[in-house]
């Protein structure tokens, strides 16, 4: 028999396994133990297989594809709207093979090992920058206490520390010195750590194709090089640029009903974390954008003129994420002379 897709609902232990004939009906629904799944997936031809993407889809997904199946993982957000009846196993595989049934649903690639190995160096980058900045914002304002008021960026601050605690003329008790130094020395730690990762995930993707291609394009350096290529697998799932920038949810949400139609703000739809590093690099080349001549330079000028300051780096984050679909899809680096023209 041919099937024409089989959903999976994952949880921990006891999976749920759904499949559909070539007419999309369910031809069986039953639970599946976890150390019994890839063998249950055997007794079936090479089919489609859809998951919702989740902690665990990626492992499963390569897994999967080892036995000759298509893997494809759903959004979460584009399987509720499907669920008919009360929430339990069998209606969720139900709906996870409806939702994959839609024309219109965007498919999440599975992630390789490299890619996660990147996406992970990532997060934990991200969790010790937000560890670093909390330490800094607490030793400053317990400085401040004492009276001692010192810059904010993490330099300045491990610069500070030294004469401050070396000054005998200061309001600072030994034990308000004690806690000063054990702060500086964690902060001082997490910044040597937060190096290394950087390191590493610089080994990882340095000698790629698609990372040369990507610093090419203003506004894109190792970190955002980093997350695009943790996120993309082939950016040619997308049909164009525009696609690639709603899929990161960069472009306005709109509301249109009849002869009514309005754009609003833009719909932070997709991956969180590579849009807020497109909002970055936009920021950064839009300040430095008055002192250059080139197209881009140019159009950035007069966009920051008719427009709101948040607005336009925006505007410009968008402008990235068609331009890196561009350079990745037709791989050719960025040509400043020719954007824009």
């Amino acid at each position: 028999m041919k099937y024409s897709v089989i959903s999976i609902d994952l949880a921990k232990n006891v999976f749920q396994l759904c499949a559909f004939n070539e007419k999309r009906e369910i031809v069986l629904n039953k639970k599946v133990k976890r150390a019994n799944l890839i063998n249950a997936l055997r007794q079936f031809p090479a089919s489609l297989v859809v998951m919702e993407a989740c902690y665990s889809s990626n492992p499963w997904g390569r897994r999967i594809m080892k036995l000759g199946h298509t893997v494809k993982c759903i959004p979460a957000f584009a399987v509720k709207p499907f669920l008919v009846g009360n929430k339990n196993d069998a209606n969720d595989a139900i709906a996870i093979a409806e939702a994959s049934f839609r024309p219109t649903i965007r498919f999440v690639e599975i992630k390789t090992l490299e890619q996660q190995d990147i996406q992970s160096l990532q997060r934990i980058r991200e969790r010790m920058i937000k560890i670093r900045t909390g330490d800094i914002n607490q030793l400053r304002g317990l400085m401040a206490e004492y009276g001692e008021v010192v810059a904010t960026t993490p330099g300045a601050l491990q610069k500070a520390i030294p004469g401050i605690l070396e000054d005998a003329s200061n309001e600072l008790t030994f034990v308000a010195r004690k806690f000063i130094r054990r702060l500086s020395e964690n902060i001082e730690q997490i910044s040597k750590q937060i190096q290394e990762v950087d390191t590493e995930i610089n080994a990882l993707i340095g000698t790629k194709e698609e990372y040369q291609l990507l610093r090419s394009v203003p506004g894109v350096g190792p970190i955002v090089a980093a997350t695009v290529m943790a996120s993309v697998h082939d950016v040619n799932v997308f049909k164009n640029g525009r696609q690639f920038a709603a899929w990161i949810g960069l472009t306005p949400s709109q509301y249109a009903s009849g002869e009514t139609s309005r754009l609003g703000k833009i719909t932070k739809r997709g991956n969180q974390s590579m849009r807020k590093m497109l909002i970055h690099g936009a920021r950064t080349v839009l300040n430095w954008c008055d002192k250059k001549n080139d197209n881009l330079s140019k159009w950035l000028q007069a966009i920051k003129q008719r427009m709101h300051g948040c607005k336009s780096i925006v505007a410009f984050a968008n402008k990235l994420a068609r331009i890196i679909w561009a350079v990745l899809a037709h791989k050719t680096p960025f040509n400043a002379s020719k954007a824009c023209a």
